[in-house]
């Protein structure tokens, strides 16, 4: 279910109200984004507890969220999902990449188009823009997907992220500047 921001706005007050059924319609609708973002950055093993622990922080935590001009609920649900990751690795002491050490991809991104044709394109494209982007830091990987998966404006990755939105357009420059060198020039 896809919510535009002033209707989750709507819903972010109803359930500071105390509306169950709101809540749960903002779940229902961060809970696939939420999960995919921490995905990209733990084994597969956490996400579910990593994401539970997300929700659990912006429930305990949903009465004292006021917007800012800076950004909004899904930069503040992202921005409690990205202080989540990183305390669970400051708990766990390692870094986990895409990949192990072999270089196999430790996640599986199924696709979900009938067409094989398509789906074997796409998929190569895929796999080869993850091997790239593995190849990036993850403050690089971190913007480019907040900003290209998930739709957040460079302010709104700056609040994520706790970094300036010049900042963030420096990262996101970079970041792909450092991609289009793995890139054929075809």
């Amino acid at each position: 279910m896809e919510l535009l921001p002033f209707e989750i706005e709507k819903l972010v007050i109803l359930s500071q109200q105390g509306q169950d059924e709101s809540f749960a319609q903002l779940f229902d609708h961060f809970y696939p984004k939420i999960s995919r973002y921490v995905s990209f950055r733990v084994n597969s093993d956490e996400v579910e507890d990593i994401v539970g622990d997300i929700f659990f922080k912006v429930i305990s935590k949903l009465k004292k969220y006021q917007p800012t001009a800076k950004g909004n609920f899904s930069a503040w649900v992202f921005r409690v999902a990205h202080n989540t990751v990183i305390d669970f690795y400051r708990s766990q002491r390692e870094i986990t990449s895409l990949y192990d050490e072999v270089g196999e991809l430790k996640h599986d991104f199924p696709d979900q188009k009938p067409n094989p044709q398509v789906n074997l394109e796409k998929n190569e494209d895929s796999a080869k823009i993850r091997e790239i982007l593995a190849k990036l830091s993850p403050v690089h990987q971190e913007v480019l997907q907040l900003k290209f998966l998930e739709g957040f404006s460079n302010s709104e990755i700056a609040e994520i992220i706790g970094k300036s939105e010049g900042n963030v357009r420096v990262i996101q420059l970079r970041a792909l500047r450092e991609m289009r060198k793995h890139f054929p020039e075809d």
